[in-house]
């Protein structure tokens, strides 16, 4: 997939949008307002972004706010690794909202190795990677991860949201039966060593309910690959296959933080 084309708003376009926005404030106005954003430059988190506000929830509220909506997380962790040379995998990378900005100030030797399968969102990402010049520090796999290798539908659900694909699990209220695209699914750690990964310092995983898909075969995997920090949705218990957290207590981690619906595992250095 080529990277984003579409034609961006310049600063005289997205301050006129921006009046037009701050004027009308009844949701339905709004609702119909935000399909006619255009793709715009912003900057988070010390961070560019070429965003795409109209389809996708994390990007339309870095336009509004300046701000993703996971910043607290995100800037915690970019606090924790600043000048670190750490290794980042973002399972779900979307736009790169929560990785770049982590990546970015953290230490010259640090890299990032992330996934997302959607091909328009990937489009996307790489064009934010290139914005921040750290092509050469990102490899960027266009599968999905899982338990086991085959092939998927990346779903998505009726409200249009770029940001919730999943795959093997439709949504109750997805698009269409045709709705989603097919995709090629990997476990992380056949992923992982074709991409020279030997340590891991932080993992983030952003799959919309299969988490303990993506975590459980890195925990059966080599004691080396374990991330010493993990951060997910745990909103999501309901619908795995796997005890997920009890298997992260018998690996050694512990929760370390919580962040609404997210939480951030640490391994515990004693174990």
């Amino acid at each position: 997939m080529d990277k984003m084309t579409t034609p961006v708003a310049d600063e005289a376009m997205d301050a006129k949008m921006r009046e037009i926005w701050a004027r009308f404030e009844k949701p339905w106005i709004r609702n119909n307002l935000r399909d006619m954003l255009p793709p715009t430059p912003v900057e988070c988190l010390g961070t560019k972004f070429i965003v795409h506000p109209r389809d996708n929830f994390t990007e339309f509220k870095m336009w509004e706010n300046a701000l993703p909506p996971e910043h607290e997380a995100t800037e915690t962790l970019a606090a924790l690794m600043a000048g670190e040379d750490v290794v980042i995998v973002d399972v779900g990378a979307n736009a790169g909202a929560f990785f770049l900005p982590i990546l970015k100030h953290a230490g010259k030797g640090a890299r990032a190795v992330v996934f997302e399968p959607n091909p328009v969102m990937r489009a996307r990402l790489l064009t934010n990677i290139d914005l921040n010049a750290l092509s050469d520090r990102v490899a960027v796999f266009d599968c999905a991860v899982s338990d086991e290798p085959g092939q998927s539908r990346l779903h998505f659900p009726r409200n249009g949201n770029l940001g919730q694909g999943r795959v093997e699990v439709a949504y109750d209220n997805a698009a269409g039966e045709d709705d989603g695209v097919e995709v090629v699914l990997r476990p992380l750690p056949d992923c992982l060593n074709e991409a020279g990964v030997a340590q891991i310092d932080f993992l983030k995983v952003d799959v919309e309910g299969l988490e303990d898909r993506v975590i459980c075969p890195l925990l059966e995997a080599d004691a080396a690959l374990r991330p010493r920090m993990i951060y997910f949705e745990i909103a999501h218990d309901g619908v795995w296959k796997y005890p997920l957290i009890d298997r992260l207590e018998d690996a050694g981690y512990v929760r370390s933080e919580t962040y609404g619906k997210n939480a951030l595992f640490e391994l515990n250095s004693t174990e």
